[in-house]
């Protein structure tokens, strides 16, 4: 964390930190008003990487909307500017790209639990997520090889272990992937 957590920043301030110079190879979030540094770690990147490969096939086939990599950010309407580890949003939504984030929340964001993630704040950003008018929320926890699903229209959350399916509801429709094939590279 970078910012002095009495201090609210503003997006304002969140772009003009990510802008200088000592930032430029750095990914940071602005989360309830504080600065806060991604730290790359390898298996999720590579778990985020299959879901990228299995998102981005299905969006060949259907064309609905745009993928971005845990470099895209897009800007919630608390304030915030959260960047998932995958995120998904409609063209409908989204139909031009953007220059930095996107103004709006992405309609699914993937976040894989890292080393240096702490489960409570990961579950709290899913919950913002949904307040902030996200659709679908998959938190991927690699080490149990489970995933939590946090969907707008259902009452509660849910989780997916090793031997269920994920399925893309009416965020990605059609769209479904077997728990155990994004963890299958972890036995190797």
């Amino acid at each position: 964390m970078v910012a002095n957590p009495k201090e609210r920043l503003t997006y304002e301030d969140y772009v003009a930190f990510t802008e200088r110079l000592e930032n430029e190879q750095r990914i940071f979030e602005l989360i309830d008003g504080e600065i806060v540094e991604k730290i790359p770690s390898f298996t999720p990147s590579e778990i985020a990487a299959y879901f990228i490969r299995k998102l981005g096939n299905y969006l060949d086939v259907n064309p609905i909307g745009r993928l971005t990599t845990p470099d895209g950010g897009y800007r919630m309407p608390n304030g915030d500017v959260t960047i998932p580890d995958v995120g998904f949003i409609t063209k409908a939504r989204l139909p031009h790209r953007p220059e930095r984030e996107a103004p709006v929340p992405p309609d699914l964001a993937i976040e894989v639990k890292s080393p240096t993630d702490r489960v409570r704040p990961l579950r709290r950003k899913a919950e913002k997520y949904l307040e902030g008018g996200t659709r679908l929320v998959w938190l991927v926890f690699p080490e149990e090889r489970k995933i939590e699903v946090y969907d707008l229209t259902a009452e509660d959350v849910f989780t997916i272990d090793i031997e269920g399916t994920l399925q893309g509801g009416d965020v990605l429709p059609g769209f479904t992937l077997k728990v155990a094939d994004i963890f299958k590279s972890l036995d190797d």
